[in-house]
């Protein structure tokens, strides 16, 4: 990636950024994943009951079904992968004298100028030991500045990045402090200082704001036991539906219809809700959507949260949650969520 001409080489510090995937995007590729396991799940029911006597399909059918599983694993594990690793996509992005640089597809570079910029934060506790950064702009014309792929807001500004490696981080905050000191923070490295405004030179003795440390996520799909257990049983069901013909004698019109069944029960049953987590601190309660702005409310701004019935669809029931304040007053935070989150949200708020 060259510089501009006449620039030294060491003008501009290159980080490898991993870019927060949309969220639509991410939901379209579960989708389409989730379609080809149903075409697969069908083709091995249909292959179980019309070949039945057939030694062939006995190998096939089994094959079918464990492929449509590993369709139906995609979102998990699709999850996990961006938990550890950030995102799908690494971008190389630039911290130059004149601000920060993106390239884009097209060979040109997009430049974010520092006096723009309210404040880079990166924020600690990822999963993997890695570092989130986001930007908080001067006003919304500046967004104009930003990749696109940078504009999903949180509560601390845009997302540049949901876990950005520690070294890759490092080298970032130096860059900044380099040409804008002052411009970033890193909330778990604010310490407490003594009376002479230096820091304990010993890394083991230096105090650690505690807000940035105790950090609690809670889902807003997240399930009760007795669910898990259903649809964990409804899963082994489904492989031993495909499984079982090929070893016992089972007579060729059962498989199909129980399959047929199951899926229609987990497709009734899935979540439809609210995406987003609520995030617990010592000082504030905030529910941050996959999708909008994130709403907070100052611990000590909250009297209590109430938990409301919400639409029901299908077969599952949601709720809605609302702080209420100490001055009067009541705050929606989420609309729809499942009952199991809404209650390990009261029962964190009451711990």
């Amino acid at each position: 990636m060259s510089t501009t001409p006449g620039e030294p080489e060491t003008a501009v510090v290159r980080v490898r950024l991993p870019i927060h995937h949309p969220p639509a995007e991410l939901r379209t590729a579960v989708g389409c994943a989730a379609f080809l396991g149903i075409v697969l799940a069908g083709a091995a029911g249909l292959l179980a009951w019309l070949r039945s006597g057939d030694r062939v399909v006995h190998l096939v059918a089994p094959v079918l079904g464990l492929l449509a599983l590993l369709c139906f694993c995609v979102k998990p594990m699709l999850g996990r992968y961006i938990r550890r690793h950030g995102a799908m996509v690494t971008a190389r992005v630039e911290f130059g004298p004149d601000g920060f640089r993106q390239p884009l597809e097209d060979k040109t570079t997009l430049v974010l100028p520092w006096d723009d910029v309210r404040r880079f934060t990166f924020r600690e506790g990822q999963p993997g030991g890695r570092v989130a950064l986001t930007v908080s702009l001067e006003d919304e014309a500046a967004s104009r500045n930003l990749n696109r792929d940078c504009r999903h807001k949180s509560e601390d500004g845009f997302i540049l990045s949901s876990a950005l490696a520690r070294e890759e981080a490092e080298k970032a905050l130096a860059a900044i402090e380099r040409y804008r000191p002052g411009l970033a923070r890193w909330n778990s490295k604010n310490v407490r200082r003594g009376g002479f405004g230096v820091p304990n030179p010993v890394k083991r003795l230096v105090k650690r704001w505690s807000a940035d440390q105790a950090r609690t996520l809670v889902r807003a799909e997240q399930a009760s036991a007795g669910r898990l257990f259903v649809l964990w049983a409804a899963w082994l069901a489904v492989i031993a539906d495909f499984v079982a013909p090929a070893f016992f004698d089972i007579p060729p019109g059962i498989p199909l219809p129980v399959a047929i069944a199951i899926w229609v029960f987990l497709y009734l049953t899935r979540y439809r809700g609210d995406s987003g987590e609520f995030v617990m601190t010592a000082d504030a309660i905030t529910w941050r959507p996959e999708e909008g702005d994130p709403v907070r409310v100052q611990r000590t701004d909250l009297a209590r949260l109430t938990v409301e019935p919400s639409a029901k669809k299908a077969t599952r029931h949601y709720v809605s949650v609302h702080a209420t304040l100490r001055r009067g007053g009541d705050r929606p935070l989420a609309a729809k969520v499942s009952p199991g989150a809404a209650k390990n949200v009261m029962r964190l708020v009451k711990a």
